[in-house]
């Protein structure tokens, strides 16, 4: 299971109305990690908590919310079939680095 740490960057507002965000999302496991960050427009925007007692947990969280569909938030989703896709992969040297060479014996 992924561990994620989330960041708001930017916040849009109106008059005091929160309107969407810019956020960064890591998610990791062990010594795998893979980020994204992307801008998110709120479907609800009705104001719910005074501008100035909003907090960057609650928007993250408002996010997190808002992109579930079928249960699933599809951030948070994406971000661990990266993390298990690179955990499935042998990393190989690219041809511009050196090359290493281990005899078998």
């Amino acid at each position: 299971m992924a561990n994620f740490t989330w960041k708001i960057l930017d916040v849009l507002a109106t008059d005091e109305l929160i309107t969407g965000a810019r956020y960064y999302v890591k998610a990791y496991v062990d010594d795998l990690s893979v980020d994204t960050e992307g801008y998110w427009t709120f479907s609800d925007q009705i104001i719910k908590v005074p501008f100035s007692d909003v907090t960057e947990e609650m928007i993250a969280q408002w996010i997190e919310n808002e992109s579930i569909q079928d249960g699933v938030s599809v951030i948070k989703s994406n971000l661990e079939k990266q993390l298990a896709y690179l955990g499935s992969q042998k990393p190989t040297i690219p041809p511009w680095k050196p090359q290493v060479f281990t005899p078998k014996i």
